[in-house]
Formats: structure tokens, C-alpha cells, sequence
């Protein structure tokens, strides 16, 4: 592989799907997986039309499915952790769950990013 094609694989890598957007919004998260009984209330860091970002006290472990749920409007949607970085070591965690379809009208953001609709 040439060092054009590293560094446009690279690029590609970097691509976001949708754009992030800082948002505070309250949600519950509910595990599936029945060896790991969670839920809990919290508030999103980070969402975009594929998913968003949440600290936990918990860390659970990549792929474990979840129930994403907003408070407010009690919509809710499957997704997965797909990531999960200790932010206080032992004692919080940021986790990345991914929808398992994106929808660029769940968060109910007045005035979403242009990509949210192209999905």
C-alpha cells in the first residue's frame, strides 16, 4: 500500500456518520443481556443520528445490547456499546452506544445537522 492510500484509509476512518452534538438529555438505559442486569437514569454527553455517548458508573462490556429510552417522550431504541473508556479510573466510564438503525428525528433536536436526514 502506497502512503497516499494509508493516509486516505486514515481519512475515511475519521468520517463521522452523522454529526455529534453536545446535548444533556435524560435518558434510561436498560441492559439486555440477561448475565447483566442494569438500568439506570442518566444524561446523554453526546448524540448524533446513530447513537450517543453516556457516563456511567458502570462500565459494561463492548456489544452488551441495550434499551435506550428518552425521558421525556418515552421513545426508545435498541443499540449496542460499542465503546467504553474509564474516565475516573474504577469509578466512571464513557460509553458509546451505537442504534441498531439510526433516525435522525429520535433525539427531537429543534434544527438537526443536515446529515441526520440522509440517513
Amino acid at each position: 500500500m502506497s502512503p497516499s492510500e494509508g493516509s486516505a484509509l486514515e481519512r475515511k476512518k475519521d468520517v463521522r456518520r452523522s454529526t455529534r452534538l453536545s446535548r444533556q438529555i435524560p435518558i434510561v438505559i436498560t441492559s439486555l443481556d440477561p448475565a447483566h442486569s442494569f438500568s439506570g437514569k442518566y444524561e446523554t454527553t453526546v448524540v448524533n443520528a446513530h447513537g450517543c455517548g453516556v457516563i456511567l458508573p458502570e462500565r459494561l462490556e463492548k456489544e452488551t445490547p441495550v434499551v435506550v429510552e428518552v425521558i421525556s417522550n418515552g421513545q426508545s431504541r435498541q443499540a449496542k456499546v460499542v465503546l467504553a473508556i474509564s474516565v475516573v479510573e474504577g469509578v466512571s466510564w464513557l460509553l458509546g452506544f451505537e442504534f441498531d438503525s439510526p433516525s435522525g428525528i429520535f433525539w427531537r433536536i429543534e434544527n438537526p445537522p443536515a446529515d441526520w436526514w440522509r440517513i
